[in-house]
């Protein structure tokens, strides 16, 4: 259990990498910046102060995560049925609840080990794929598991580039996001104003949880 929760958090927080390359693509320039932005990346999980820390992090996911394509991508078709008042309600749960569930996951661990090396940036229209090669901390590592492969996924977005997905193998942390915002759709009998009641209570209880820690 503590194995799967820190590999969800070293793949999600690690995406923040992958964020805010300039438009011009040229795969040097994007493998400095990578390798620039990592050990930036790697400093901020090494804090101490949780407090400091939260702040840095909620500040990437603010800055270099297309949070208002994933929201949206996460309802698929039932977006639509949304008004304009229910929209902005619901972007400023998703925000929420992304930045809560990240915090769950255990953040204290020794960031000492923590290496990663891009295998692969291929331009895909208006998206990247950046493919990487994680290496675990020391205190994670078996003989036969020593790293993660994980495939970031960027969107263009008004001259810069922000992360809207990862990839670890086949599975895909925004078709995991839609799964969950179609079963409480679902759950709601696909009324939209319950589904928005559900999710602000969900959100609320999640992030209440954090303040047990």
């Amino acid at each position: 259990m503590e194995k799967k929760s820190f590999f969800r958090v070293i793949s999600l927080l690690f995406a923040l990498i992958w964020a805010n390359i300039a438009v011009a693509f040229h795969e040097a320039d994007v493998r400095t910046f990578l390798n620039t932005t990592g050990e930036k990346f790697i400093e901020t999980l090494g804090l101490e102060d949780k407090s400091e820390k939260y702040e840095r992090l909620d500040g990437m996911f603010e800055n270099d995560v297309d949070l208002q394509y994933m929201g949206q991508f996460a309802l698929g078709g039932h977006f639509k049925l949304l008004n304009e008042e229910q929209k902005e309600r619901y972007f400023a749960l998703f925000e929420r609840y992304i930045k809560a569930l990240y915090k769950s996951y255990p953040l204290d661990f020794d960031t000492k080990g923590i290496d990663f090396k891009i295998l692969s940036v291929i331009e895909k229209g208006r998206f990247i794929d950046a493919a990487a090669s994680i290496d675990l901390p020391e205190q994670y590592r078996t003989e036969n598991f020593e790293k993660i492969t994980v495939v970031f996924k960027l969107l263009e977005k008004e001259g810069a580039f922000y992360l809207v997905d990862l990839k670890i193998g086949e599975i895909s942390m925004l078709v995991t996001l839609r799964s969950r915002m179609l079963e409480m759709l679902k759950n709601a009998d696909n009324e939209t104003e319950w589904f928005l009641e559900d999710f602000e209570d969900l959100t609320n209880s999640n992030e209440k949880n954090l303040e047990v820690f």
